[in-house]
């Protein structure tokens, strides 16, 4: 058989076949890709939502017609009756049905996040964490009793949301990028080495979020945090002040120090009960993996870039010295 011939055959084949394993349902299906999505993701995710049988089969088709590269980010939504090529073709046009897209930064607070969901959406605050304090959303990682709020949980990212979303569809998408973005993380050792429940960790990874001044020293954060845990020491975090003050401030008071919360980590001992921002991966991962160290005490130096780390309350005092009058800390 002529090899044109055949190709065409194989092509007719992939064709026929496709339209079988591919689409279908009885209500439209909504799949999300992401930024930087390579093919083998994309179509393990229209398999995981139920769009396609065969992962392989569509990225065999997708390479042949040239559509592997073409795939653009966005929300799509799949009507029953949709075929491999009509699929391939609504995800290369980024025919999405995204209407807005929201950013959220790292580090914020459950409030700060709904401030700025209503800023870049029709979703008032109020709405969004009246839905955000909800944990029953399906997931596993809420199941702690210890969790009261999704705090903590909602990921920083860029989003793109169907028009009519609303704020429990909001919170859910960032509780499922959540579960995206960790579930190769072991929290299972993290439990079993560092005697902590997946929602701790989350704690200390929003303490090292709010804490550390630049990417590098986030480990390092960590390690104190958990130095101090064990030497039994109060952990002095100022970020819990400010989120037990619930407003921002650049010098705190002796009073400020002394306020009545349970996020007040200069009086109450060991971990604060929950979150205090949402922090990114990568604060879980030091939160997961701390460096090792026997840093008791840091300081912010002169500039804000970086901290002076020391495991001696003398050299801290003196570095803090330093940092007060402008000096080099180091």
């Amino acid at each position: 058989m002529p090899r044109v011939l055949l190709l065409i055959v194989v092509l007719c084949g992939i064709s026929l076949l496709a339209s079988a394993v591919f689409g279908g349902g009885e209500v439209p299906i909504t799949v999300v890709v992401e930024e930087g999505d390579a093919l083998a993701s994309v179509a393990d995710k229209l398999e995981e939502a139920g769009v396609i049988s065969s992962p392989t089969l569509f990225k065999l088709k997708a390479r042949i017609e040239g559509a592997a590269t073409e795939i653009k980010p966005g929300e799509y939504q799949f009507a029953p009756g949709e075929d491999a090529e009509e699929i391939l073709e609504t995800l290369s046009a980024g025919d999405s049905v995204s209407a807005f897209e929201v950013t959220i930064p790292e580090g914020l607070t459950l409030t700060q996040t709904a401030q700025t969901i209503e800023e870049q959406s029709g979703i008032s605050a109020e709405e969004f964490e009246a839905a955000a304090k909800k944990t029953d959303y399906g997931y596993t990682f809420l199941d702690d009793p210890a969790i009261e709020t999704t705090e903590g949980f909602l990921f920083p990212k860029k989003y793109k949301f169907e028009k009519n979303a609303d704020a429990p569809e909001v919170v859910k998408r960032l509780l499922e990028q959540y579960r995206i973005e960790t579930k190769d993380l072991d929290f299972a050792e993290a439990r079993e080495f560092l005697d902590l429940t997946e929602y701790q960790i989350l704690t200390v990874a929003s303490l090292v979020e709010r804490e550390s001044a630049n990417p590098e020293e986030r480990p390092l954060v960590a390690s104190v945090i958990y130095n101090r845990i064990r030497a039994k020491m109060p952990l002095q975090i100022d970020a819990t002040i400010q989120y037990a003050l619930g407003q921002p401030k650049e010098n705190l008071t002796l009073t400020d120090l002394d306020v009545d919360s349970p996020y007040n980590t200069y009086v109450k001992p060991g971990l604060p009960p929950g979150p205090i921002a949402n922090p990114s991966r990568e604060s879980i991962e030091a939160a997961l993996q701390p460096a090792q160290t026997d840093y008791l005490y840091y300081v912010l130096e002169a500039g804000g870039k970086e901290h002076f780390f020391t495991d001696a309350y003398d050299e801290f005092l003196e570095a803090k010295k330093k940092a007060e009058d402008g000096e080099d800390g180091r």
